[in-house]
């Protein structure tokens, strides 16, 4: 036998006892100081006590407490026993209940107190918890992440050597709409313990570590998974020592109802087939195409079709209020004269209607046809630009400007068509990006409401439009901004997008019309000196001496015509016969 082999052997075995040896001793204490940069502790707690056990770090590093074992009494409420986390504010971080889940973590600069309050009941409370601590802005190894896609790999750091000491990774992993993911645990090789304290992947079914706890792995394992959605977050988290291989773990999207999934984005659309569902029919990834037969499959396991919207025999259909894209994915005739397999079809179409995406698939194995649906919203970006030639776009964010210095925008349609064109029919400004405080419109119906506005002619799928930096009094000097764009088809001379200003409400504003919503900000004013703005006060002033007098002059014609217009309906009143008039209606 290897000497690999030999040496994997001797890990396993030796490491229960090492598990063991690093759990003690049970702190039965209440409450302590804790000094050390980092520390297990396993604290077994007795009935009606409250102690606090208090983590004294500097105030430039940050401490990471992780609980891997929580058993308080389960017949107890929150309010009669808890676990209260605090850091070295006296800030709670969070409140941990009978009920709260198993892994639990806590971030904080500086130390953090830990406070364990038990009722009356006399049976255990077990806690485990692991902290340490590391200097603030640099993580003691570099791991983790954000990944979208069909399929791929996850591993543990260094893997297949062993993970490093102190790894705390989290990754969040966001496949296609309407499906749901495998994992396939191919090696899992962590540190060997019943209950999972020290080294552990902990795998939620959810986009984060707030989602449901899907399963807790560790030891020397191997383990298949599936979410209930598009999304699942991992978590490995290890401590100080008796490192080993780590894991690697292979995901893949499966269509939720087992079978076929679509979902549209800005300009293609994905469809999923389960290759099991596929093999049940007699075919092979290798035998479908779009309708296009050049464009096959991106994958085989899944099976996934990425069909653009302008290529792969894409039909684009214009009807009343909605445009749609439309193919098919289907398998090569069979060759011979007789066929002992179904004659499978996939429509897949996505309605661009109103401010939604509506996704339709109808999948035929000869006269058998299953449909769904589904929504989502058109891709619209809404950008600054440093001229009006809209070529440099501008990337700083926040964007510092001067007062009344012209700024450039362009809203841009994120759907490569050519036949589509875009219309700004309303933008409005807000002092808070939530836009729940006073806003200012810049235009509104199409309609130019400030006298810095101005609207540069379409194209193909953009608008673009300009206006005057300006501040609200006495708030913030940032200003953030929402836009509704319409979108139409430019060979509808009778759309929203060729009507321009409209000054009162209309049923129907064309045959072709979508809308979308886009948000821009924050905008920032400059540094002023002082100089600038003491000149700004004097034009103000100046200004209101201008207008005072046309002002008054204003408010004498109002009053005059409130009295004619007073004494015109006094003397038609008069003239009704009283037969006529309303009389009230008495009231028991």
């Amino acid at each position: 036998m290897p000497s690999l082999e030999w040496l994997t052997i001797f890990f396993v075995l030796l490491a229960p006892s090492l598990a063991q040896e690093k759990a003690s001793p049970i702190s039965e204490q209440c409450g302590d100081v804790l000094t050390e940069p980092y520390q297990p502790l396993q604290i077994k707690q007795s009935a009606d006590k409250d102690c606090t056990w208090d983590i004294k770090r500097s105030a430039n590093e940050t401490t990471r407490l992780v609980f891997s074992v929580l058993n308080l009494n389960p017949n107890a409420d929150c309010s009669q026993e808890n676990v209260t986390v605090s850091d070295e504010n006296l800030q709670v971080l969070g409140v941990l209940c009978p009920n709260s889940p198993q892994i639990s973590v806590f971030e904080a600069v500086g130390g953090l107190s830990v406070r364990v309050f038990t009722d009356s009941n006399t049976s255990d409370r077990i806690l485990y918890l692991f902290y340490n601590s590391f200097a603030t802005g640099s993580e003691p190894v570099s791991c983790g992440g954000n990944t979208r896609g069909i399929s791929g790999t996850i591993s543990s750091p260094s893997y297949p050597n062993r993970h490093p000491d102190f790894a705390f990774c989290v990754w969040h992993l966001d496949a296609p709409k309407n499906t749901k993911i495998q994992l396939s645990f191919t090696e899992i090789f962590l540190e060997i313990d019943p209950l999972c304290r020290f080294d552990f992947i902990a795998v939620y079914d959810g986009p984060s570590t707030s989602s449901p706890l899907l399963d807790l792995l560790c030891g020397r394992t191997t383990a298949q998974l599936e979410t209930s959605s598009n999304s699942v977050t991992l978590m490995l988290s290890a401590d100080y020592a008796n490192s080993y291989f780590g894991f690697s773990a292979a995901y893949k999207a499966l269509p939720k109802s087992n079978t076929t999934s679509l979902s549209c984005s800005g300009d293609e659309m994905t469809v999923i087939i389960n290759p099991s569902y596929l093999e049940s029919l007699g075919y092979t990834a290798d035998e479908l195409t779009l309708t296009d037969t050049a464009c096959g499959p991106l994958s085989s396991n899944p099976v996934a079709f990425i069909v653009p919207y302008q290529t792969c025999g894409t039909v684009r259909k214009l009807e009343d209020h909605t445009i749609s894209y439309t193919n098919t994915i289907s398998a090569s005739l069979a060759r011979g004269l007789i066929t002992r397999r179904k004659q499978v079809q996939i429509i897949v179409t996505c309605e661009l209607d109103g401010n939604t995406v509506v996704e339709i698939m109808y999948t035929t194995e000869d006269d058998i046809i299953q449909e769904q649906r589904d929504t989502s919203r058109y891709d619209v970006g809404l950008s600054f630009f440093t001229s009006e030639t809209f070529v440099t776009p501008v990337l700083e964010s926040p964007y510092f400007v001067d007062l009344n210095q012209t700024l450039f925008l362009q809203a841009t349609l994120h759907l490569p068509d050519p036949q589509l064109t875009v219309f700004t029919d309303s933008c409005f400004a807000s002092s808070e990006p939530k836009f729940q405080a006073a806003t200012y419109d810049l235009v509104r119906q199409g309609c130019a409401k400030d006298d810095t506005y101005h609207n540069f002619p379409s194209g193909s799928g953009f608008a673009r439009f300009s206006f005057g930096a300006f501040k609200f009094l006495h708030l913030h000097n940032s200003v953030y901004l929402k836009c509704r764009v319409v979108i139409c088809d430019t060979n509808d001379t009778a759309s929203r997008c060729n009507q321009g200003c409209i000054t009162r409400h209309r049923r129907d504003l064309g045959s072709s019309k979508w809308k979308a919503n886009a948000v821009v900000g924050p905008i920032r004013l400059g540094h002023h000196t002082h100089n600038d703005i003491s000149e700004s006060i004097g034009e103000e002033n100046g200004s209101k001496a201008e207008h005072g007098s046309f002002y008054l002059f204003g408010i004498l014609v109002l009053v005059a015509n409130v009295l004619i217009v007073s004494l015109v309906v006094l003397r038609s009143s008069r003239k009704q016969r009283a037969a006529y008039r309303y009389h009230p209606v008495p009231t028991q």
